[in-house]
């Protein structure tokens, strides 16, 4: 793994964001693109941390398939699919210092969206279902919105994460409905997003050589993150994912900067 520098920084990064995945059922694609861009450029971060999230995910789609809101998912999907073509366009045509101002700006405003959510009582932690009818058609508009927003931030930077959650969090679903949802959602995208910068020409044996040096200890991290999760259900959003994303996203700007 010559051809990356810094390795074990990178795998230390790998398992940490396998650990937050695992716990959270977000945060695996947007942690490692955020650190990995410290050391390579956007166009071979993003992919790595694309296909890394796809793989490392596997191991949790069975559960979550149960557990998922498919017809909210579904409409998820369509708005994702549609916006990876964009996102796939504006990646491979925008220089890397800018891009990665780009990607740290997105994690950002996301983190700090999550940070200022005001959060519903518990009791109010109900689905559509739950209330006795389906979503109208400004709701099911609104999933394919919000599904496109985050598709988009996915491509381009790995960072569909706050968006999706700001979203499913509004929703006020079941957390492990919620968790379940996600999950499934990230892995479709991530799979649609290297589809397409494998055909844009991103993703190369390199991506995957350094792909398998850091498979293991992210499915290490995303073991233990799914056996704390069993323990015990994650906190709120703001203390556990919003910080880390704050951190990581100054700390790359700082770099940019200076």
């Amino acid at each position: 793994m010559s051809s990356m520098p810094l390795l074990w920084p990178a795998i230390t990064l790998a398992c940490f964001a396998g650990l937050v995945r695992g716990y959270c059922g977000f945060g695996f694609a947007m942690l490692m693109a955020l650190g990995l861009m410290l050391f390579l450029p956007p166009l071979e971060a993003v992919p790595l941390a694309l296909l890394l999230d796809l793989i490392t995910s596997i191991g949790l789609w069975r559960r979550a398939c149960r557990l998922a809101d498919w017809p909210r998912l579904r409409r998820l999907l369509l708005g994702m699919l549609a916006a990876t073509v964009v996102g796939v366009s504006l990646i491979t045509s925008i220089p890397a210092s800018p891009m990665r101002i780009s990607i740290a700006l997105l994690a950002l405003a996301g983190a700090l969206a999550l940070l200022w959510r005001r959060e519903p009582p518990q009791a109010l932690a109900v689905t559509d279902n739950a209330t006795g009818g389906g979503p109208t058609p400004a709701g099911q508009l609104s999933s394919v919105v919000a599904g496109g927003i985050s598709g988009l931030c996915m491509t381009l930077a790995s960072s569909g994460g706050p968006p999706l959650m700001l979203y499913l969090l509004h929703q006020r679903m079941r957390p492990v409905a919620l968790r379940a949802t996600a999950i499934l959602f990230f892995a479709a995208s991530s799979g649609a997003s290297l589809i397409g910068l494998g055909l844009a020409g991103g993703l190369d044996g390199t991506t995957l050589s350094r792909a398998a040096w850091l498979l293991v200890p992210a499915l290490l991290g995303n073991a233990l993150g799914q056996w704390a999760f069993e323990r015990s259900p994650p906190r709120s959003l703001k203390v556990t994912v919003a910080p880390l994303l704050i951190v990581l996203s100054i700390w790359v700007l700082v770099r940019e900067i200076l």
